[in-house]
């Protein structure tokens, strides 16, 4: 039985968890962010896992706008490149990917 793994950024400690599961977890936004820059707010939601495309393992992180409102953020990874700045409708999701299963989104910061 093949189990995929499962990054969710935790939401005070910015840390990744790695869960053993057959779905995906979703959690509110990460909310630290360093001084001067603001975090988006708790009603987006991201949700992080690993999948195999072809021979090569990609990490997946998708956000959630469920505010009510139009958000602006950006995808700050650890162990590659940052997401640029995007504007996230209400009710609306944004994807990135990354090779590899090290990358993961360790903070959502708002643009």
């Amino acid at each position: 039985m093949r189990f995929t793994l499962i990054r969710t950024a935790a939401v005070a400690s910015l840390a990744a968890g790695v869960l053993l599961a057959g779905v995906p977890t979703t959690t509110a936004a990460p909310t630290a962010s360093p001084a001067g820059v603001r975090a988006v707010p708790n009603c987006v939601h991201l949700e992080q896992r690993d999948y195999k495309r072809g021979d090569q393992w990609r990490s997946l992180a998708n956000v959630k706008n469920t505010c009510g409102y139009t958000v602006r953020l950006r995808m700050i990874w650890r162990g590659t490149t940052d997401g640029r700045c995007v504007s996230l409708h209400d009710k609306r999701e944004h994807g990135e990917s990354k090779p590899g299963t090290g990358p993961y989104v360790s903070e959502l910061r708002d643009c």
